[in-house]
């Protein structure tokens, strides 16, 4: 499977580009909560695109580390909006919010109009290259295209675990999905079918068309889901190499059972919690019943295939076990924006 690791801009149709970047208008997202330095890191690498945002808006997850009154001296920016929410409500709910006021965020009519984009970044933690929407531009016009992803690094540039993006297994569904979006193997991109909202571009419509992600999922796979909702809905996602992000988190790992820190088990219970809501979607009652039982007894076995410290095991085992019961009853109700 070939990606096109440089930007192969003459595989675009002279009208693609045209459509690309004649129409793009894209407005940043960043969520933020008591990582002030890498804020300003991220602030930075936003603002020095090379493709410049019409607007970046900051939301707030209620920081107690200065971030406040960092906002406040960088507010009367025009180019920036900064939000600060009441209460932490986790990478979700900022998220969700962000997304909310992009949406309204176009000149005149006040709604998205098409083909914008929404950009999101995981500010406290993400830098992206000043080539970032610049290498994205080409492939935003494309019809048919749902979402667009970087290619996410960690700080030694190897591929973060964390932000794999769902990969097309299927040679002929992968090769399917390119014609379908007129576009042509080793043009830069890569049919996709999930993502994170690490460095994720949104089409603009829709938040509109098929809601805002879940604020009540808090924290992990609320981007697994969005994502999936797309596709879902007939779009197609697109891996775009050439764009690059770098997510600097302390460890490189996936937020999975396998890798997971005991540190991060309060993490690990809001991520078994919303995976179990949308296996829940998926399937029948019984059905539901059973792959939960099936998942407890996976999750133990590679939980303590690990050989970790006794209580670091013990934690990850009732964050696990929390989060499973939990997914019985957890209900989040998809938010439309009037």
């Amino acid at each position: 499977m070939h990606y096109g690791g440089q930007w192969n801009d003459h595989f675009l149709t002279k009208e693609q580009m045209d459509n690309g970047i004649g129409n793009t208008d894209v407005v940043g997202v960043i969520v933020t909560y008591n990582r002030l330095a890498l804020l300003k890191e991220t602030v930075g690498a936003v603002m020095g695109q090379t493709h410049p945002l019409r607007k970046t808006i900051i939301i707030d997850n209620h920081s107690t580390d200065g971030t406040a009154e960092y906002l406040a001296s960088i507010g009367g920016n025009k180019a920036i909006e900064t939000v600060r929410l009441a209460t932490n409500t986790g990478g979700a709910g900022g998220f969700a919010e962000g997304i909310r006021r992009a949406a309204l965020c176009s000149p005149g009519s006040g709604l998205y109009s098409l083909p914008s984009r929404i950009w999101r970044v995981m500010a406290d933690a993400t830098v992206p290259a000043p080539d970032a929407v610049e290498r994205m531009v080409p492939f935003m016009g494309c019809s048919g295209v749902g979402f667009l992803n970087s290619k996410v690094v960690w700080t030694d540039g190897s591929l973060h675990l964390m932000n794999l993006p769902g990969r097309i297994d299927d040679e002929a569904r992968r090769k399917a999905t390119l014609e379908r979006l007129g576009l042509v193997e080793g043009c830069g991109a890569e049919p996709i079918e999930g993502a994170s909202f690490v460095s994720l571009f949104v089409r603009g419509s829709l938040p509109r068309e098929i809601g805002l992600p879940y604020k009540e999922f808090f924290i992990w796979s609320d981007d697994a889901e969005y994502t999936e909702r797309i596709t879902r809905h007939g779009y197609a996602g697109l891996l775009v190499e050439g764009s690059v992000a770098t997510h600097k988190t302390a460890e490189n790992y996936a937020a999975s059972i396998d890798t997971v820190p005991a540190a991060a088990a309060w993490k690990l219970y809001y991520g078994e919690r919303n995976q179990s809501f949308m296996r829940r979607e998926r399937k029948g009652a019984l059905a539901f019943f059973f792959s939960q039982l099936n998942a407890l007894r996976l999750h133990a076995r590679k939980i303590r295939r690990r050989k970790l410290p006794k209580d670091e095991e013990r934690k990850l085992l009732a964050a696990c076990r929390k989060g499973l019961l939990a997914g019985f009853t957890f209900r989040p109700r998809v938010e439309y924006i009037d």
